[in-house]
């Protein structure tokens, strides 16, 4: 019983390790890249500070107009508003 006790529990172990390496790795996907989102934004003359990803094709953007924050969304591709 013991022995089946200690499996048991290295089986866990070696589970929750597994996931704690495997989702920080999975939580951005490699085609989203904040940085650049935010400069091409920049340059089109969007004031945004930051940007998340919300699915596969957009994101939200962290704008500033007139000293006030606001989101936007936009297409991760076009760089199109997303309304």
């Amino acid at each position: 019983m013991t022995n089946l006790l200690k499996t048991s529990a290295l089986t866990l172990a070696a589970l929750v390790g597994v996931a704690a390496v495997t989702v920080p790795a999975m939580a951005d996907s490699p085609k989203f890249n904040a940085d650049y989102l935010i400069s091409q934004l920049r340059y089109d003359g969007v004031n945004a500070i930051a940007a998340d990803q919300v699915t596969d094709s957009s994101f939200r953007a962290t704008v500033v107009n007139g000293g006030h924050q606001s989101f936007e969304f936009f297409d991760i591709d076009s760089l199109q508003q997303v309304k």
